[in-house]
């Protein structure tokens, strides 16, 4: 950092872009959208073995909205 090299000039930069893109919390969207579906895809078959699909269909709507 004290040097007048530009290579400390590039880690400085390289360092303070990977703090830019930090996270508060290391969850994206596109990580609850997996496990959504994962958590979801073995629950479907068995749903469909006790109700309609349009049933379950609508019980999904009024959960969501």
């Amino acid at each position: 950092m004290g040097s007048g090299d530009i290579q400390s000039l590039a880690d400085l930069a390289n360092s303070f872009d990977i703090v830019r893109t930090m996270r508060i919390a290391p969850i994206t969207r596109d990580a609850l959208v997996r496990l959504a579906a994962a958590v979801l895809v073995p629950i479907v078959p068995l749903a469909l073995t006790m109700m309609s699909l349009e049933e379950l269909l609508k019980r999904l709507v009024g959960v969501v909205f």
